[in-house]
């Protein structure tokens, strides 16, 4: 697949042998305008329509395309492609780019939830170093920045990656990284692949190319002009989709989708536990046949499902349960190595799952627009309410040892201790130095010879 950004089509499109185009031209333009501008597409290889139902699922927006791919033996795997293009902040064509990505995090909402997607295209954003999401809780891999330089789109584009739980895929999983502008009015990195924190180790190789150079590969050296080799770089990577095989699977009706889970309360356990006179038989028949057995591995499963069974039957009888039903509305909590999950943000999740199946399952065309905004609206209250919450943790987390370390230094260093920074101390210190040329070596007596040429002027110096 390409992603093309600027196509500047009114009425066509691009025809490339063995691909197939989706595209959705700016429709705003002037009367007099001899060409169209901006406009954005995907180009598509023939070979995935044999297995993919691909259809343009979002065009209503100018510079945003969105493309769906449904797997033709199993609809449940499905994912989407974005192409986005916002200009420049000062350009004839600039728009309210705060409106610009509340669009597209609407249309980021409106995707199941679970369906892989990713964003990619021109966002002239410049981010610098800014986090494109919120150290301490959420655990990426380290972006390497070789643009430090930021502007406003950038603030912006990285709360709205926050908000979203979004991050950039450059400088992280790559090949190589380089500069996605590079003009003679400057370099930067404007260009940008988007994916779900949850996505990013199904996106590998991420690499960019100059478009210089690989004119340089494909074509022979002067057999272009240059006016015509774009300013912007060509991004590449690697995108891992789960295509299942043809499978025959039988269809769950919505009771299915739950699972009811029983909580004994073994605190509790009374004086009759395993004393009557049944339960006695029951287990002294599970040692006979122990010992008989002659080590025939299934013969020892089979007394090992007696003995549940027993002991099931037992806790049934006499102990005090209740039955859990767990799915999206009913689950109660979910403290799964979340600190800062609250009470309330339950009830907003319930609310976003319940908004979710309205809208997904209705049928009527009038309601499912009225269900869209109502899920979108609820959605995006629970991500507010989410990077609030994990805001104020991470806050009260700091401000708990900003206090320790004025008043108890021992509590602290032992919470600094179940952090895990402390297993990082090295025991002792290496015996390494760096090289001229930036490299690090071990060798004991390079190491000394270094030491001693750095440190001989200190010896020199008490020496007077």
């Amino acid at each position: 697949m390409i992603g093309i950004v600027e196509t500047h089509l009114v009425n066509h499109s691009i025809c490339i042998d063995n691909y197939k185009w989706y595209g959705n031209n700016r429709k705003l333009i002037h009367t007099r305008a001899k060409t169209g501008s901006g406009g954005v597409g995907l180009l598509v290889k023939e070979e995935l329509l044999t297995t993919f139902n691909i259809d343009i699922e979002d065009e209503s927006t100018d510079g945003i395309i969105w493309i769906k791919f449904v797997e033709k033996n199993n609809d449940s795997n499905k994912f989407y492609v974005s192409v986005v293009y916002l200009p420049p902040e000062f350009s004839a064509r600039s728009t309210n780019a705060y409106e610009f990505f509340d669009t597209l995090m609407s249309q980021i909402y409106s995707i199941p939830n679970g369906c892989p997607f990713y964003i990619c295209g021109d966002f002239n954003s410049r981010i610098g170093d800014m986090e494109d999401y919120i150290p301490g809780v959420d655990n990426l891999p380290e972006r390497e920045v070789i643009d430090f330089k930021a502007n406003s789109y950038g603030e912006i584009f990285c709360e709205f990656l926050s908000n979203v739980n979004c991050c950039v895929l450059n400088g992280r999983n790559h090949i190589s990284n380089d500069y996605t502008y590079v003009s003679t009015r400057g370099s930067s990195v404007v260009d940008f692949c988007i994916t779900p924190f949850e996505n990013i180790n199904s996106f590998k190789k991420f690499e960019v190319i100059r478009a210089s150079d690989l004119a340089n590969k494909s074509l022979t050296t002067g057999s272009i002009e240059p006016k015509y080799i774009p300013d912007h770089s060509v991004l590449c990577w690697e995108f891992e989709s789960a295509v299942c095989e043809n499978t025959n699977k039988q269809s769950l009706n919505s009771h299915d989708n739950r699972s009811n889970h029983i909580v004994y309360n073994v605190k509790n356990i009374p004086d009759t536990w395993m004393n009557d006179e049944n339960s006695i038989n029951l287990i002294n028949s599970c040692i006979a046949n122990i010992e008989s057995c002659n080590g025939i591995q299934v013969e020892l499963d089979n007394i090992y499902s007696e003995f549940i069974n027993v002991i099931h039957n037992e806790m049934n009888d006499k102990l005090d349960k209740k039955i859990k039903i767990m799915n999206s509305v009913n689950n109660k909590k979910r403290r799964f190595k979340k600190r800062w999950w609250t009470d309330e943000l339950t009830v907003k999740w319930n609310q976003v799952c319940l908004a979710e199946k309205q809208y997904l399952h209705c049928t009527k065309v009038n309601s499912n627009a009225y269900l869209r905004q109502i899920y979108v609206s609820k959605r995006k209250e629970f991500d507010k309410l989410v990077q609030q919450s994990k805001r104020q943790y991470w806050h009260s987390c700091q401000e708990e040892l900003v206090n320790l370390n004025k008043n108890d230094p021992r509590q602290f260093w032992r919470k600094i201790g179940n952090i895990g920074i402390g297993n990082d101390r090295q025991s002792k210190i290496p015996n390494e130095v760096l090289r001229s040329d930036g490299s690090v070596t071990n060798n004991i007596g390079r190491c000394f010879t270094k030491m001693e040429r750095q440190f001989s002027w200190f010896v020199e110096f008490r020496s007077r």
